[in-house]
């Protein structure tokens, strides 16, 4: 006997996943993605199975109780066709009353996700906590494209720095800087993760050496001598912004060359310094992808 049970989509078109693996919950949006895809990734730890393998507790707790429904209730229908009264006028008589419920169903909802991503190498739908994964469709990691996510973020906050008063508009330049540096520094500590030893990338140039050295793999690749310095010095601005108030100190004037009468006051970021370090990143987060296979 076989009884077929739907598994409906959320409001939002999306159906929950669990990986059997590590048995954490994401969501996906059949229909968008690959248009015959039978096998499912973990965005978390890149299990790759058939999709039939990847139903979550809930999903099969709910089709159990959907089948003893109907055969629980089935089978209440076929004995209370047995009922009987008895017979009033015999001398013993026996009746039959059958009394009960089917099974209860285990009805449930799926569950709110943090970040919610269209994969941008197949176009599939998805839903997963935390922010980095792996498309559940092709399997391509998500840290490239959400870093140039967070990049038009920040060309965004540019734009509304033009037309901004002049006090607001030097406070959105050095939040964009900020934020570029944060962002390309998650991506690369995330796309690195399976290299051995910690890398951070908020010292740019150390970072560059070490992967050169370790692994062979040299970030700076098209750029030039000076695009490559203009980087890290934006890098250091950015260390300046967190850690001194904006403030050139010693430090600072011997990484960056620059003059000693300048200690003491208030390091200069432009908007067009900002996007230009856009432009020079998204060479180095390639660099990187290509470098670094994330599996």
């Amino acid at each position: 006997m076989e009884i077929p049970v739907k598994i409906a989509p959320d409001e939002g078109g999306y159906t929950g996943r669990e990986c059997p693996t590590c048995e954490k919950y994401f969501k996906i949006k059949f229909g968008t993605g690959l248009p015959s895809a039978s096998e499912c990734h973990c965005p978390y730890c890149n299990h790759v199975g058939l999709q039939n393998v990847f139903w979550t507790k809930q999903q099969l707790e709910y089709a159990r109780s959907v089948v003893l429904n109907q055969i629980s209730g089935d089978l209440l229908q076929q004995m209370k066709r047995m009922e009987r009264r008895p017979d009033p006028n015999a001398f013993i008589s026996i009746g039959i009353t059958v009394k009960g419920q089917p099974t209860p169903i285990a009805y449930y909802t799926e569950s709110e996700l943090e970040e919610r991503l269209t994969c941008s190498s197949c176009t599939l739908e998805y839903a997963i906590y935390g922010a980095f994964g792996f498309c559940p469709d092709c399997g391509v990691h998500n840290s490239f494209q959400i870093l140039n996510a967070n990049f038009d973020l920040a060309l965004k906050v540019l734009d509304l720095a033009k037309i901004s008063a002049d006090e607001i508009k030097s406070k959105l330049v050095e939040n964009a800087l900020e934020d570029v540096i944060s962002s390309f520094d998650g991506f690369g500590r995330e796309h690195c993760l399976n290299l051995p030893g910690k890398l951070s990338f908020q010292n740019i140039a150390a970072t560059k050496e070490k992967l050169l050295r370790e692994n062979g793999i040299d970030i700076s690749l098209g750029l030039n001598t000076a695009q490559w310095s203009f980087v890290c010095e934006q890098f250091q601005k950015r260390h300046l912004l967190a850690h001194k108030m904006g403030v050139i100190d010693d430090d600072y004037a011997s990484r960056t060359g620059t003059h000693p009468s300048l200690i003491g006051r208030k390091v200069v970021i432009t908007e067009s310094d900002v996007r230009i370090l856009i432009e020079n990143l998204q060479v180095v987060g390639q660099n990187l992808v290509k470098g670094v296979a994330r599996s």
